[in-house]
């Protein structure tokens, strides 16, 4: 398996297995024949197969990397003392009850531990303020449920690589749906991607303004304007990308076992499942679909990575060990897989075809339904060789006597690191992030970032000749876009996901979903300068074409792990913010401490930045053992903290710190010749020491080396 130096690295941080001091023990041909071994291994429960022929198959597919396994497959299948749990996406049960909320959450512990993502459908939950008929106390409600969870999945990371990551869903119609909607946008829940349940009634009633029933156990708790609620759910989605959108009777109508309801999904909404029920993923790396003897698709190798696909998955469930008993029935009772693709804007530009064209497409449908047909005929198969899945008789496979070994085949995910172990562009469905930046990874609890310059831009550049000025210049942007010298039909094809047009991104999702059984993780980009109209037209759009879960993100509402261009740290500081809106605070901040003497005593100033952007994001003030305004210390830190995460320029903030009146104190002391440090009162003094970090700013910042300075976030977390 011949993996980029990027790609050696994520296997070695990630998926290696390792001994006891944490050394690197096996290579990536070892790894490939680990999971071929274990997956073929299951054929055992089936004594007329071959082990070994299913083996070698596996190992050609993977070793080749035509198909790419999911994280926790590379991570925990075939290694001693590791479960073996091969499943990425679950979802629970929440159920109104004191006891069972901590169960559910132990039980989410446990799913974390070994490697899976979880959502969960808090709409079973009382809403805050209602009483507790055992304690007559008042329930907290849904949203500070959600904070307990989010606390617990900062503390565990899923199969030890990467921090836990959860889905919150609420339904439209819950009575703290607005408190849900909001909940974000002062930060704190940074482990949990959120999403409103949608129903169909609710969207009709927001296109005729009708009024909208919050309801709890079948008794109206309030009645507000539909049209309220969706422009609260509009606007909270342009402030910081949450909440999405989850379709639930778009979900419910292609629900391959009617009888068990589904209303939830995992963390990057691709996977809808039903309480209990866990599923296991992997992508076709379209990448290297194209023949190479002429510009069409390899239809051959397609089908042939197809169906060996099906059927390694379809083994891992057998195969697998799952955390909880319940999960391990209900999984192998519907036999739930996820194969989908990678690397599909790789595939187009090979193909010559831009993304965002009719073509590109058409294209991409037309793969996508061959893969479609073939998946399904290989379950059939499986089906016919091995038994279809137990609840084939409640399902909507058993009216025409179809055979089926699998509930549902079908899944695009986000494959975020596993992208780079194929060694592509493309993650998922998305187009290429960009010609060049740089994306940033936790290794043993440390942000590291990956240098990343398109091979495939660099190789069309190479064929055409392009001066290495031109690539300089190209580097330094993150675009080729308007690059003189590069030529109109390179431009076309390379465009990034921040180049083309938002409406060209649901499209691609639109015209993918109709040959996918279960739904698409996608992000539909969106510039810093577009406004909440525009989230509305893609949340509208995206309901009436009949997709199953949307995503938006405004670039530069979030701080984020990738960076583009060399364009200056300050822009994003200066991103105008909707009225409440405070920033949440990095996880890692770097900072200096400054002793300031007063007309009371000793007091200390400490200025925290962003790691990832140099930004002044907080201050801590304290005082020293020999007296001043403790409780004053404190207020003026937490304010001017907040001031400046709510966007607030750390000019103004001096400005107003240095208007207050002289302090008596200061001036006692100065009469007598004690030693004070520049102003005339504390807060002045503090505004003296916080302008320091106004001059220098830009000599702080990193040299021109690191020119990738725009944050970005897309909801892809923990894959």
């Amino acid at each position: 398996m011949n993996l980029t130096s990027n790609g050696l690295t994520i296997f070695n941080e990630r998926y290696a297995d390792k001994n006891e001091q944490g050394d690197v023990v096996e290579t990536p041909d070892q790894a490939v024949q680990r999971l071929s071994r274990t997956a073929a291994g299951a054929e055992a429960l089936y004594p007329s197969q071959a082990a070994e022929h299913w083996e070698k198959k596996f190992n050609e597919v993977i070793g080749s990397k035509c198909f790419i396994p999911s994280t926790p497959i590379w991570a925990n299948m075939g290694k001693k003392g590791r479960m073996q749990q091969p499943g990425a996406c679950f979802v629970l049960d929440v159920a109104d009850d004191l006891h069972n909320m901590y169960q559910t959450l132990l039980e989410s512990a446990m799913i974390t531990k070994s490697g899976g993502g979880i959502g969960y459908n808090f709409s079973k939950i009382r809403p805050q303020g209602d009483i507790v008929r055992s304690t007559k106390g008042k329930a907290s409600g849904a949203v500070e449920l959600i904070r307990l969870y989010n606390a617990s999945a900062g503390m565990i990371k899923q199969g030890g690589v990467r921090r836990g990551a959860f889905m919150g869903i609420l339904n439209c119609d819950h009575p703290e749906i607005e408190d849900f909607i909001q909940c974000k946008l002062s930060g704190g829940i940074t482990n949990f991607n959120l999403s409103v349940g949608i129903t169909h009634e609710f969207m009709n009633k927001v296109s005729a303004d009708e009024s909208w029933d919050l309801q709890f156990n079948g008794q109206v708790r309030k009645t507000i304007p539909s049209r309220n609620l969706w422009e609260q759910i509009v606007k909270a989605a342009w402030s910081c990308g949450d909440p999405g959108l989850i379709f639930l009777d778009t979900i419910q109508e292609t629900n391959p076992i009617p009888g068990r309801p589904i209303n939830c999904t995992n963390p990057c909404g691709e996977q809808p499942l039903s309480p209990g029920e866990s599923c296991l993923l992997g992508s076709i790396n379209l990448a290297l679909m194209k023949d190479a003897n002429n510009d069409s698709i390899d239809w051959p190798k397609l089908k042939e990575t197809a169906r060996i696909a099906v059927r390694f998955l379809d083994n891992l469930i057998d195969a697998g060990e799952y955390p909880l008993d319940f999960i391990a029935q209900n999984t192998r009772a519907s036999r739930k897989i996820g194969l989908g693709i990678l690397g599909l804007h790789d595939l187009l530009i090979r193909m010559k075809t831009p993304y965002d064209s009719t073509e590109g497409r058409d294209l991409a449908s037309n793969v996508m339904a061959f893969i479609r047909t073939e998946v399904h005929a290989a379950s059939a198969g499986l089906g016919i060789e091995k038994g279809n899945f137990p609840l084939w008789d409640e399902s909507v496979f058993a009216k025409d006597g179809k055979p089926r070994r699998n509930a549902s085949c079908l899944t695009i995910a986000p494959t975020g690191t596993i992208t780079l172990l194929a060694g592509v562009e493309g993650y998922g469905i998305e187009p290429i992030f960009a010609i060049a930046y740089k994306k940033t990874y936790l290794r043993d609890g440390v942000p590291e970032k990956l240098n990343i310059f398109s091979p495939l831009f660099l190789d069309a550049c190479k064929d055409r000749g392009i001066d290495e000025k031109i690539l300089e210049e190209v580097a330094a942007r993150g675009s080729c876009q308007g690059v003189e010298g590069v030529p109109e039909d390179i431009q076309r094809l390379f465009k990034g996901a921040q180049e083309i047009d938002p409406m060209d991104h649901l499209a691609m999702q639109v015209a993918l979903q109709q040959e996918v059984d279960n739904a698409i993780s996608k992000t539909i980009n969106l510039p810093n300068s577009a406004g909440a109209d525009m989230v509305e037209k893609i949340y509208l759009e995206a309901w009436k074409h009949g997709l199953k879960g949307i995503t938006i993100f405004r670039d530069g509402s979030k701080q984020g792990v990738i960076e583009i261009g060399k364009q200056q740290v300050s822009q994003n500081s200066q991103i105008s913010r909707p009225r409440g809106y405070i920033q949440s605070r990095p996880r890692w901040t770097t900072g200096t401490t400054e002793r300031i003497d007063t007309g009371c005593g000793k007091m200390y100033l400490t200025v925290n930045r962003d790691p990832n952007t140099n930004e002044v994001i907080e201050t801590f003030i304290t005082t020293g053992s020999d007296g001043g305004c403790l409780i004053f210390t404190e207020a003026a830190s937490r304010l001017t903290s907040m001031a400046i995460r709510a966007g607030v320029s750390l000019k103004d903030i001096i400005e107003q710190l240095r208007s207050t009146h002289t302090c008596p104190s200061w001036a006692r002391a100065r009469s007598i010749g004690k030693p004070l440090s520049p102003g005339k009162s504390c807060p002045s003094a503090i505004a003296t020491a916080l302008e320091k970090y106004v001059d220098h700013k830009e000599e702080d910042q990193e040299p021109d080396g690191d020119r990738y300075l725009q944050r970005f976030l897309t909801r892809q977390h923990g894959l």
